[in-house]
């Protein structure tokens, strides 16, 4: 009987710390659900604020307003649909008159093939062959632009410096000969 005592102990035991630890998840699951309640409800806040709903009404507003137009609109395009049906019939006699001459436009196009652009490509490869050359004296002509450009401008700045010493030197012989006279 001690035993089954023991047993039954142990397992009120049991049971209890159990019950303990049911309650303690119980109330750490409350305690963060009060936790982010004060979250939830900013976003929820948040959400209902960004919510445009004056926009929304005055969009059904202007779909209300526009409906009977668009009605109207609908009806003269019916009326629009069977005045081109009756535009159909010319554009079809005119189609056919095109029919008729769509031959002789494909027999200028094939002689278009046949004697321009053979011709157009026999010069384009003569045009490949004479531009390495004029590409080559092109590039002469530049550099000789380059190197006189480059002569001319040291000409200048040496006239620029040399000219007031030059001045100063007959300055300086116009007064010696004064002098010596």
């Amino acid at each position: 009987m001690a035993k089954i005592s023991i047993v039954i102990q142990a397992c009120l035991a049991a049971s209890i710390f159990y019950l303990g630890f049911t309650i303690y998840s119980f109330t750490n699951t409350v305690n963060k659900v009060v936790d982010t309640y004060p979250a939830i409800l900013a976003d929820f806040n948040q959400t209902t604020a960004n919510l445009d709903i004056e926009g929304w009404l005055d969009v059904a507003n202007k779909y209300a307003e526009i409906a009977p137009k668009a009605l109207q609109v609908a009806q003269d395009a019916n009326v629009t649909a069977s005045e081109v049906n009756k535009t159909i019939v010319s554009v079809n006699k005119t189609v056919s008159s095109v029919d008729k001459k769509l031959p002789q436009i494909l027999s200028e196009v094939s002689a278009v093939r046949t004697e321009m652009v053979p011709a157009v490509l026999k010069e384009s490869a003569s045009l490949r062959q004479a531009l390495p050359p004029m590409i080559t004296k092109i590039d002469d002509i530049v550099e000789k632009s380059e190197e006189i450009s480059r002569n001319a401008t040291e000409g200048a700045v040496k006239g620029v410096i040399l000219s007031p010493i030059n001045l100063l030197k007959d300055a300086g012989s116009g007064l010696k000969s004064k002098v010596s006279q």
